[in-house]
């Protein structure tokens, strides 16, 4: 036997809400405005790049530190 007490029941969940039918275009008409993945990874930055446009401590602190 074991001195654990029993675990309390789980309390009553409500059902999910009743979603509204919706007409939703084809896959292939929303996908035809997506960039393909050569185009996303041409256009990308180096996180070199990324670095080389933020301000260094100095500038955020100022020169009289």
């Amino acid at each position: 036997m074991s001195d654990q007490p029993d675990e309390p029941a789980a309390p009553d969940l409500p059902p999910a809400p009743e979603l509204p039918e919706v007409e939703s275009p084809p896959a292939g008409d929303v996908l035809d405005d997506v960039p393909s993945r050569e185009e996303i990874i041409a256009g990308a930055e180096s996180a070199q790049e990324i670095l080389a446009q933020q301000p260094s401590v100095q500038e955020l602190l100022g020169e009289d530190r």
